[in-house]
């Protein structure tokens, strides 16, 4: 299956007509014609509904459409990063899909650092459950959440990245770097719903320490929550970037930093696997340099 005849099919698909298709890509319509032939034949089922006129993409059309994307998609890389070796450049740049905070608080830092290897050239962001559904979806190279990968994709454990509580500036713990478990559960709280990983660090923290809150404020927007700890209605625990001028505090337990662990997925047959895994790699000593700055804390 070449991939000259999958990009014939896609024009074909997208201008619904073998002669439109034939003026787009510069073929002479008999030849695309006969490419198209030859590529249902190769993959033995019709791929259009044929109308006088016009094709419109049958059901197994609209199944093959997104592979054909995909593999179209992956040879277009796979040039660029064989011409930016072959200029001597230092490798494959990747877009990530990550949440705000992560790019914020992990990546834009580590690729401020970073001076050598593959980096990163793009970030979509979306919330951290929905980052693997991103993957899936988009061109993106490779996820990073703190929700494991699914098991269809190629995955490693980055590090852990501690949990943060929120709180405005003329709060009485702002010039502090640090709040212990115990000074937190004292204050009203603004928390996520239970299905935030950094609320379940949180309950099972306070639980194991035999700790309760005295207010709790539960909301399952990451702003609101931000809101509310701005106006001065609690000390709010959000995996999102400090907004309105709030102080971030790492949350120590009777154990050490409260962390939440940093998870990548990634295609297991990408083209840049190996890139790829360079890439982890290097992440996966920037967390731990990190993560031994909050454990002196």
């Amino acid at each position: 299956m070449e991939i000259r005849v999958l990009r014939y099919f896609l024009a074909i698909a997208e201008a619904e007509s073998v002669t439109a298709a034939a003026r787009r890509v510069h073929v002479a319509q008999p030849s695309l014609s006969r490419q198209l032939a030859g590529l249902e034949q190769e993959l033995g089922v019709r791929l259009f509904t044929r109308r006088p006129g016009s094709l419109t993409l049958n059901a197994a059309g609209r199944r093959f459409r997104p592979v054909a994307r995909d593999l179209v998609r992956r040879a277009e890389q796979a040039t660029e990063v064989m011409a930016a070796l072959g200029d001597g450049e230092q490798g494959p740049e990747f877009t990530v899909v990550a949440s705000p905070s992560t790019v914020v608080s992990f990546l834009a830092p580590y690729m401020a650092r970073s001076t050598a290897g593959p980096v990163f050239r793009d970030a979509l962001q979306t919330d951290p459950n929905d980052v693997f559904d991103v993957l899936a979806n988009s061109d993106a190279d490779i996820g990073i959440s703190t929700y494991p990968a699914p098991a269809t994709l190629e995955s490693a454990v980055l590090g852990r990245t501690p949990v943060m509580a929120q709180l405005p500036a003329g709060h009485r713990y702002a010039d502090r770097d640090v709040l212990d478990l115990a000074d937190l559960v004292a204050e009203p709280l603004i928390l996520m719903s239970r299905s935030n990983v950094a609320r379940l660090v949180l309950d099972e923290a306070v639980s194991r320490a035999g700790l309760a809150p005295d207010i709790v404020t539960e909301t399952s927007s990451a702003a609101l929550a931000q809101s509310l700890a701005a106006r001065g209605s609690g000390v709010c625990l959000v995996t999102d970037g400090a907004r309105f001028g709030l102080k971030e505090l790492v949350v120590r337990g009777p154990e050490g930093p409260l962390t939440v662990p940093l998870y990548a997925g990634w295609d297991r047959d990408h083209y840049a696997g190996t890139a790829l895994r360079e890439l982890v790699a290097r992440l996966q000593d920037f967390a731990a340099t990190g993560l031994r700055h909050f454990t002196d804390l």
